[in-house]
């Protein structure tokens, strides 16, 4: 009896692996018929119906135009014979056939066309002008990466510019992968990249309020090229056929296994460093306000910039740690679960690991980048080996350690599998340039540790360019202001229900209105925030011996109890004004 049953559950076991096998070539099969690719035979196929449906309507029309000749002899016959009747008739014939047979050979005509620029398009690899731009997107992204890695990080001007800079070759980045996979929806894409530039450049120019025609149009030609060949080219129509994957991935709650193998496994892997190098730098400043809060022993250096400026600097011995635990620690941590039945031991087992492990690969670090322990120093430290690793560092890492391997990476591989393909690689290729970037700007050219005078001045030059901001913004305020002062002040003239005193004294409100802006602005920025402000009617802002003429008449026509007190600071400030 207990041989039948154990036999039994063999072949139930046998049948639920059979049973697995199946599903899985299933969606085998239904991944590789739902690629989203073009079918290229179904392409050149369809080159050949346009040839065959040209031919026949060629044909069609060849018959309409035999029955027009037909109906023209008829005429002339009936018209030799004096048949008025039978001359209309076949003129009407002819008329109506003639009329058919111009319909027939224009549908031939288009036909025919469709099919030579399916034969001429059909060919995969000849991307023609957009070939053209792909390298240059691709020269962009090179030559804007070789510049940050020539130039100090403190040199680099943290500008809109700048910013749109790197924004741009992102997205460039994309559309090249567009293009490599001739994906259709790289025409949209690119039009839309080439109306962010122009629209850019459009915002720039009234902030800046320095539109120059030929300025502008070197600046965006580039990008009105963009959107008028993917508008009107026929080759983007033809050559980039291919939709996204239909499949979106199949994960089973408890049987999901990483995929270890392929494109998707090293993607992944990069697109970890990248991310995880700069999460690094956060976790490591983080275990510096611990130092601070006394909550952890240790010491921290205040004046280094790599830490405490520069929020994106990626720390790659954090990347390079959690490469390492999805490489090896983390199938690690699998074999042992199948090895111990008991539930404890590989955790165990697996913190251990994951603890000496991030302390070796501090230890290697440190005796490479920190031979002189300006990075860190652990040597007053309880179990410190030569200052570079200790005990406390050890089990922290392990902690961070065991969090990524047990929970976090397989939380990610599993939501990364339910996300398209096509997708996932878009994804990749903006966190790649993104990297990039960061690399080119900080470790190549990573920035020095500065003094504490020179923490300082930043200090202070910060807490300037803070004030600066705020004076900045009451100006913008200003501008609106006087803005809308000018416009009302324009539309008294046009104004039925005002009468001529009323304008008057309106408009001369208007203008003192003006002038107190003027002022305002003067007292906020100088010179320079008058000129911001824009330049005022002569009667506005007049000269200042005439505001001052204008302020002693109005004082003497006034009684002295209704003249203000501000009245004399408001002279005084019209008259300090030029000073500033």
């Amino acid at each position: 009896m207990a041989d039948n049953l154990s036999e039994l559950e063999e072949k139930l076991a046998a049948a639920e692996e059979n049973l697995k096998s199946l599903e899985d070539a299933e969606r085998a099969i239904d991944s590789a018929f739902n690629t989203g690719k073009a079918d290229r035979a179904e392409i050149t196929r369809g080159a050949h119906d346009h040839a065959e449906e040209a031919v026949r309507l060629v044909a069609v029309a060849m018959e309409a135009d035999e029955m027009a000749d037909d109906a023209a002899r008829m005429s002339v016959i009936a018209s030799r014979n004096s048949d008025q009747a039978g001359v209309k008739r076949a003129r009407a014939r002819e008329a109506a056939a003639r009329k058919q047979a111009k319909a027939d050979h224009k549908s031939a005509s288009k036909a025919a066309k469709q099919a030579y620029d399916a034969i001429r398009f059909s060919a995969p690899n000849k991307l023609g002008f957009m070939r053209v731009i792909q390298i240059m997107f691709l020269l962009h992204i090179f030559s804007t990466l070789l510049v940050l890695w020539m130039t100090s990080r403190d040199a680099i001007a943290y500008n809109s510019g700048t910013l749109f800079d790197w924004v741009m070759i992102i997205l460039e980045g994309v559309a090249f992968w567009m293009f490599v996979n001739q994906y259709k929806i790289a025409k949209p894409y690119v039009i839309g990249v080439g109306g962010i530039g122009v629209v850019y450049h459009i915002i720039m120019d009234i902030v800046n309020r320095s539109f120059s025609f030929g300025d502008f149009l070197m600046n965006t030609v580039f990008y009105f090229i963009l959107i008028f060949y993917f508008l009107f080219s026929k080759r983007v129509d033809y050559v980039m056929v291919n939709d996204f994957s239909k499949h979106e991935g199949f994960v089973e709650r408890d049987e999901f296994e990483i995929n270890r193998k392929g494109w998707p496994f090293y993607r992944n892997l990069i697109m970890y460093f990248v991310i995880f190098s700069v999460f690094g730098h956060w976790m490591e400043a983080g275990m510096c306000q611990f130092i601070i809060l006394g909550w952890v022993e240790g010491e921290y250096d205040p004046t280094n910039t790599m830490l405490w400026r520069d929020w994106l600097y990626p720390f790659p011995m954090e990347g390079m740690a959690v490469v390492i635990i999805a490489v090896a620690l983390y199938p690690l941590y699998m074999w042992l679960k199948k090895k111990y039945a008991n539930k404890i031991v590989p955790y165990v087992l697996s913190f251990l690991a994951n603890a000496l492990t991030c302390s070796i690969i501090e230890f290697s670090m440190g005796l490479l980048i920190n031979a002189d322990y300006q990075l860190w120093d652990y040597r007053e430290n309880f179990g410190n080996v030569m200052g570079q690793v200790c005990l406390q560092n050890a089990v922290a890492f392990g902690v961070a350690a065991s969090i990524i391997a047990w929970f976090v990476y397989p939380l990610m591989e599993r939501w990364i599998a339910r996300v398209r393909p096509e997708i996932m690689n878009i994804v990749f290729v903006v966190i790649a340039v993104f990297g990039g970037i960061l690399w080119s700007l900080y470790i190549i050219d990573p920035p020095e540790s500065l003094t504490e005078a020179q923490v300082a001045q930043q200090q202070m030059d910060a807490e300037e360019q803070k004030a600066q901001d705020e004076k900045d913004g009451y100006v913008l305020q200003l501008v609106i202001g006087q803005t809308t002062a000018e416009s009302m002040r324009s539309g008294l003239e046009e104004s039925q229900y005002l009468t001529a005193e009323e304008k008057a004294q309106l408009s001369h409100n208007f203008d003192e209105i003006q002038r107190r802006y003027a002022e305002m602005a003067a007292l906020l920025g100088g010179e320079e925030a008058v000129d911001f402000v824009g330049d005022a009617p002569a009667e506005a802002a007049p000269a200042e011996d005439a505001v001052a003429s204008d302020a002693g008449a109005e004082a003497s026509e006034a009684p002295a109890e209704e003249v203000p007190a501000e009245d004399s600071t408001t002279e005084e400030q019209v008259e300090l004004a030029p000073a500033a």
